[in-house]
């Protein structure tokens, strides 16, 4: 082999293993949502009763903002309304929080996405049943009629 074509050879297997590092430790992780819940009350979920829904995630370390709550109606989830509020990270258990007040009685869905524009999106949901109304005291809520 001339020197010159192995001097290339070299140079390209250089550039190679540093293309695959840059590739294997450049690329940011991002955590996958893959449960989220509600607390419910004692007389199930009514409206003007505040709720915290939980969305847990794969990993401590989430960009800020990237996780969020939607709400949508009806049996197949999407097109739905973001539930208001900042969501709240939670690194020690891998957790992001909100606080939901229902305000229609019914079938929903709790979605929890977790999103970077253009980048990344993971997203789960849970059916939910809004079965009444009820009146928050800040330390209960009972159900009306």
């Amino acid at each position: 082999m001339s020197r010159s074509l192995s001097r290339a050879v070299v140079s390209a297997a250089a550039f190679a293993a540093m293309t695959v590092t840059v590739a294997v430790s450049g690329a940011p992780a991002y955590a996958d949502v893959t449960a989220v819940s509600v607390a419910v009350g004692p007389d199930g979920l009514l409206t003007g009763c505040r709720y915290q829904v939980t969305a847990t995630v794969t990993d401590s370390e989430i960009p800020p903002g990237s996780v969020f709550f939607m709400l949508a109606g009806g049996v197949i989830p999407g097109n739905g309304e973001r539930i208001p509020g900042e969501a709240v990270h939670h690194p020690e258990n891998n957790t992001v929080t909100t606080t939901w007040t229902p305000t229609r009685i019914g079938p929903q869905n709790l979605i929890a996405i977790q999103s970077i524009p253009g980048q990344y999106t993971s997203q789960a949901y849970i059916p939910v049943e809004v079965v009444g109304t009820g009146f928050d005291t800040g330390s209960s809520c009972p159900r009306l009629g």
